[in-house]
C-alpha cells in the first residue's frame, strides 16, 4: 500500500508540475521548447561579476614620447626650414634657374602624389589626404609662377595645366572616396581664372567656365553623396562672380545669367531622384534669393519684373505637380512662388496698392500653408502678411480724408483679411494648439473694428462742431458695444458678451477723460443720460438671460 500511495503522490506532483510549466510557457514562451517532453524547468546559470581589480596607473614613458612622437615633428620642421634656406641660397647664387625651379615644383608635386598613395595603402588616410591635397596646390602654384612670375608659358597653356590639376584632384577624390580632396579641387577650379594674366578678360568665358564648373561638381557631389562639396561648390560660384565683377569691372549682366544658370541647374536636379535631395532643396531658396538680387542690381525694372513673373509661374506649376507626386518638395517651391510674387509686386506697385496686394497674398500663402500642411509656408504667409499689415497701418494712421479714399479701401482689406485669417486658423488649425491664437486674433479684430468705426465717424462728421463730433464718436462706440453684446447673447458666447461690456466701460472712460473737458454742459448731460440708460437696459437683458 505504501508503494502504491507513493506512486499516486508522484503522479499528482508530476501533474502539478506540468500545470506550472504550462503557465510559465504562456508567460515566457520563448524560454521553452515544445519538443522537450520532460517538463523540467531549467535554471540559467548566474553570471558572476569578475572581481574588481585595482587600476594601476601606468607611468609616462618620456623616452617614447620624446624620441618617437616629438623628435620627428620638431626636426622635420627644422629640415624644412633648412631646405627653404638652401633653395633660397641656390637661387641667389644662380645655381637653380627659373625653368629648373618650375620643374622642381612639378617633380615635388608628383612626389607628393606618390607618397600620398603610399600612405593610403599603409592605412594612413589623413596623412594621405594632406599630401595629395598639397600636391594639387603645389601644381597650381608652380603653374602660376611659370605664367605670372617667370612668363615661361602663355595664358592658354597655364589655364590648361590648371584645369588638368583640377581634374587630377577630382580623380583622386573619386579614387580614394575623399570629400576633402573634392573640395580642394573645387576651390582650385574656381581660382583658376584669377591666376591667369590677360589684358582683356572675357566676361562670357569666365561666367561660362564657372557655371560649367559648378554644374560638374554639383553632379559629382550628388553622385558621390558629398554633402559638404555640394554646399561649398554652391557658395563658391556667387563669390567668384562677385570678385570678378569687383576686380575686373566685369559685365554684371552676364554674371546675373551665371547665377540664374545655378538656379536652373538646382531646379533640374530636384526633379530627379537623388540621395542628397534634402540638401538640394535647402539650397534652392538661397539660390533664388541670389538670383533676384543679381537681376535687380544688374537689369532694368522691366526685365526684373519679367523674370519674377516667369519664376512665379514656373514654380507655381512645379508646386502643383509636386503636390500630386512628391509632396516633400512642395514647401520649397511654394516658398519661391510666394516670394517671387512678392518681389514683383514690390517693384511694380506703389506703396498704397502694394499694401493691399500683399495683404491678400499673405492670406493666400497662409491658407496654402495649412492646405499642404507646411510649417515653412505658414511662416512665409505670416511674414508677408505682417509686412503688409505694417505698411497698411502706417497708411491708415495718417487719417482718412474722405469715405471714398485709398485709406478706406485699405481699412476694408485689413478687416476682411483679418476675418479670413480667423476663419482659416479656426477651420484648418488644431483646436488645442491654436486656441489662444484664435482668441488673440478675435480681440485684435475687435480693436481694429473700433479704430475703423472711429475713423469713419470722424470723417463723416468733419464739417460739424467739436461738441457734435465727440457725441457722434461716443454714440458709435456705444452702438458697437451693443452689437457685440447682442451677438454674444444670440450665439451664447460668454467672451463676446464680456468684451461688449468692457467696451461699454471703455466708452465711459473715454467720455469722462476725453469728452467732458471739451464739450458743453448740454452734451455732457446727453452723454451721461444715454450711457446710464443703455447700461441699465443691458443689465436688464442679462437678468432676463439668467
Amino acid at each position: 500500500m505504501d508503494i502504491h500511495n507513493r506512486f499516486e503522490d508522484l503522479e499528482k506532483r508530476v501533474i502539478e508540475l506540468e500545470k506550472e510549466v504550462a503557465q510559465l510557457k504562456q508567460r515566457t514562451p520563448s524560454a521553452f521548447k515544445s519538443s522537450i517532453p520532460n517538463p523540467v524547468q531549467q535554471i540559467a546559470p548566474i553570471a558572476l561579476a569578475p572581481p574588481k581589480q585595482d587600476v594601476i596607473k601606468k607611468e609616462t614613458d618620456w623616452e617614447h614620447l620624446i624620441t618617437r612622437v616629438w623628435l620627428p615633428r620638431v626636426f622635420m620642421f627644422v629640415l624644412l626650414i633648412g631646405i627653404v634656406w638652401g633653395f633660397k641660397a641656390a637661387v641667389d647664387s644662380g645655381w637653380i634657374t627659373e625653368r629648373l625651379r618650375c620643374a622642381l615644383g612639378y617633380l615635388v608635386g608628383g612626389g607628393f602624389v606618390w607618397l600620398g598613395f603610399h600612405q593610403h595603402k599603409a592605412n594612413r588616410p589623413l596623412l594621405s589626404q594632406v599630401l595629395l591635397g598639397g600636391s594639387i596646390g603645389l601644381f597650381m602654384l608652380t603653374t602660376f609662377a611659370s605664367h605670372q612670375l617667370y612668363h615661361l608659358i602663355q595664358a592658354p597653356t597655364a589655364f590648361t595645366l590648371n584645369v588638368l590639376g583640377v581634374v587630377l584632384g577630382l580623380w583622386l577624390s573619386h579614387k580614394l572616396q575623399s570629400q576633402a580632396l573634392a573640395i580642394i579641387a573645387s576651390a582650385a577650379g574656381v581660382l583658376t581664372p584669377f591666376l591667369l594674366h590677360t589684358d582683356h578678360p572675357s566676361s562670357v568665358f569666365f561666367v561660362s567656365y564657372e557655371a560649367i564648373l559648378f554644374i560638374s561638381f554639383m553632379l559629382y557631389a550628388i553622385r558621390a553623396k558629398f554633402v559638404g562639396l555640394l554646399y561649398v561648390s554652391f557658395g563658391l560660384l556667387p563669390l567668384a562672380l562677385f570678385l570678378f565683377g569687383i576686380s575686373t569691372n566685369g559685365d554684371m549682366k552676364i554674371a546675373a545669367i551665371g547665377i540664374s544658370v545655378q538656379q536652373f541647374a538646382l531646379l533640374v536636379s530636384i526633379c530627379l531622384k537623388t540621395p542628397t535631395m534634402p540638401h538640394q532643396l535647402r539650397l534652392l531658396i538661397p539660390s533664388f534669393a541670389l538670383t533676384s538680387i543679381w537681376f535687380k542690381v544688374s537689369y532694368s525694372d522691366t526685365v526684373f519684373n519679367f523674370v519674377m513673373i516667369c519664376t512665379c509661374l514656373i514654380y507655381a506649376a512645379l508646386t502643383y505637380w509636386f503636390n500630386r507626386n512628391d509632396k516633400e518638395k512642395v514647401p520649397f517651391t511654394l516658398t519661391i512662388t510666394s516670394y517671387a510674387l512678392l518681389f514683383y509686386a514690390a517693384n511694380f506697385f506703389n506703396a498704397d496698392a502694394l499694401a493691399g496686394f500683399l495683404l491678400v497674398e499673405g492670406i493666400i500663402a497662409l491658407f496654402l500653408g495649412f492646405v499642404v500642411k507646411s510649417l515653412l509656408q505658414k511662416v512665409n504667409g505670416i511674414i508677408i502678411y505682417t509686412l503688409a499689415f505694417c505698411m497698411s497701418m502706417s497708411t491708415v494712421l495718417e487719417g482718412m480724408r474722405t469715405i471714398l479714399s485709398v485709406e478706406m479701401l485699405i481699412w476694408l482689406f485689413i478687416l476682411v483679411t483679418m476675418l479670413a485669417m480667423i476663419k482659416i486658423v479656426t477651420r484648418y488649425g488644431d483646436a488645442f494648439t491654436f486656441r489662444n491664437i484664435i482668441v488673440c486674433l478675435k480681440y485684435a479684430l475687435g480693436v481694429l473694428v473700433l479704430f475703423f468705426i472711429t475713423e469713419v465717424t470722424r470723417t463723416l462728421a468733419h464739417d460739424v462742431s467739436s461738441n457734435m463730433q465727440h457725441l457722434l464718436v461716443s454714440t458709435a462706440w456705444v452702438a458697437y458695444a451693443i452689437s457685440v453684446i447682442a451677438y454674444g447673447l444670440q450665439k451664447q458666447i460668454k467672451q463676446m458678451r464680456l468684451a461688449g461690456v468692457a467696451l461699454l466701460f471703455l466708452t465711459l472712460i473715454k467720455v469722462i477723460y476725453l469728452d467732458l473737458p471739451n464739450v458743453s454742459l448740454t452734451v455732457k448731460a446727453i452723454l451721461f443720460i444715454g450711457l446710464g440708460f443703455i447700461g441699465l437696459l443691458l443689465s436688464r437683458f442679462f437678468y432676463k438671460k439668467n
